[in-house]
């Protein structure tokens, strides 16, 4: 155990050097969105680094192990919604000289539309990366005994230290690195089972059951309720078009190019390496399952952490447990930043404060960093225990208001003549719809987004009509 801890501590003291190495901040534009000059292909790693949190590292092999490869149809999904941000979405965020997603909102719909839709984006981002912050703290405290507090505040505190430093640079390139690590550890776990299992049974898996997972279609009344193919390109593509076409988390770095051109490459094909990135976390799951004989766990979420501890050997023990930093600490500095970012312009809107220097701004920039990485502690708490996978409670959190905000998006790109108040009652009718559908029914999370945009659209569109109808701007 003890290389393995040596090899965890040398990865944390490494990331936060380098971190803070490539930092280059100046002003507080720097320090949310890179003066714009990112380039394409870091943003694409970036963006699907702070995507992959522990989650998926943890709770995609239980759910490999406990479903099989289903879940992979949402990942065709996410392409799809990716190619329609891409063209649909992007062009109107690129065209203003935007700091968030949600000033995009305000030239149409006034300034109460964005500090409304920016609360529900740090109510959203609280909750799900409690959860992921959460989820990473599972195997550390396995391993070390301690109390999970410890474990949560260790990953909090080096995340911090390169955040609140370099800000988005500082997130982007050391996401890219956290990438490789991550998919390094994975692939030496997979290498390692397919070892035991041997390559010729593992063949045989892939050709006559994991396959078959993956292409799966139910009979009609299942498809609300079940990962198919249907549910999965369908409400995979509406999650996607919530979470990287208004989630400002993932737009951040879509802000941070150069141009609409580049904006377009990162999305796309962070798609497409999200793809192979969920079979391979899925397929090894799968795998796990041969070997252990298909042992039953309390949950989903307790299979990698027990086969990290006590399957892998020293060392490739030690890498796995590094990748799941990397891939937590990714998604965490990203939450950070994306969160000071909304409060200090959409909610503060010190953007257009004329009294301040640079540097007072970079400093409040900083102090709201910090503030909102002890509420993320905090919030990690919070999930101490659930039964379901975390992976999906996070992914039904963001669902439930998703669908809402989406809908706003949608009026403010297609609808010529809306009046403000009708705007915003659709938007709280829609997430209350989505709400009352996780909370009172059956029906998949994948679903969630779709019945609450649809909601939100219809409900301003009739509002509207009994409203005095205002053309835009306003």
């Amino acid at each position: 155990m003890g290389i393995d801890i040596a090899i965890v501590c040398a990865y944390l003291a490494g990331i936060v050097w380098l971190g803070i190495r490539c930092s280059s901040v100046k002003t507080m534009q720097d320090f949310f969105i890179g003066g714009r000059r990112i380039p394409w292909f870091l943003t694409s790693l970036s963006i699907v680094a702070t995507e992959t949190s522990a989650l998926t590292v943890i709770s995609l092999p239980g759910l490999g192990y406990t479903s099989g490869m289903g879940f992979l149809q949402i990942a065709f999904g996410y392409l799809v919604g990716r190619v329609i941000v891409s063209f649909v979405l992007l062009p109107g965020y690129m065209d203003g000289n935007f700091f968030t997603v949600y000033q995009f909102l305000e030239k149409s719909f006034g300034s109460t539309a964005k500090k409304t839709v920016s609360v529900i984006f740090h109510v959203t981002r609280v909750l799900a990366d409690g959860v992921r912050l959460f989820a990473t703290s599972i195997p550390l405290t396995f391993i070390m005994g301690w109390d999970f507090r410890i474990s949560i505040a260790l990953i909090a505190l080096a995340t911090l230290a390169y955040t609140l430093y370099g800000g988005i640079g500082s997130v982007v390139v050391t996401d890219a690195v956290q990438l490789v690590v991550y998919l390094a550890a994975a692939l030496g776990a997979l290498a390692f089972i397919i070892m035991h299992t041997g390559a010729a049974s593992t063949t045989s898996l892939v050709a006559h059951r994991a396959l078959l997972d993956i292409i799966r279609c139910e009979a009609s009344r299942d498809i609300f309720f079940s990962y198919n193919i249907v549910s999965g390109l369908i409400g995979g593509a509406f999650v996607s078009l919530g979470s990287h076409g208004i989630d400002h988390l993932i737009v951040q770095r879509a802000l941070s190019v150069r141009n609409l051109s580049s904006a377009r490459k990162a999305l796309i094909a962070s798609g497409i390496m999200v793809i192979a990135q969920f079979a391979l976390f899925l397929f090894l799951g799968f795998l796990i399952r041969e070997e252990l004989g298909a042992r039953m766990f309390a949950r989903s979420d307790d299979v990698m952490p027990y086969y990290i501890v006590h399957h892998l050997p020293a060392g490739l023990r030690g890498i796995f447990l590094a990748g799941i930093f990397a891939s937590a600490m990714s998604t965490i500095s990203s939450s950070i930043n994306s969160l000071s970012s909304s409060t200090c312009i959409d909610l503060l809107e010190l953007d257009k404060a004329q009294n301040r220097s640079e540097d007072q701004l970079l400093r409040i920039s900083r102090a709201v960093s910090l503030v909102w990485a002890i509420v993320l502690f905090f919030a990690a708490i919070a999930f101490n225990y659930s039964a379901k996978a975390l992976v999906e409670i996070a992914l039904s959190i963001a669902s439930v208001t998703y669908g809402g905000v989406l809908g706003v998006f949608f009026m403010e790109r297609f609808f010529k003549k809306i009046d403000r108040r009708a705007v915003l009652a659709g938007m709280v009718a829609g997430v209350a719809a989505s709400a009352s559908v996780a909370l009172f029914t059956p029906i998949s999370w994948l679903f969630y987004i779709i019945i609450g945009c649809g909601v939100s659209l219809v409900a301003a569109a009739l509002l509207s009509g009994f409203a005095p109808t205002r053309s835009r701007p306003l």
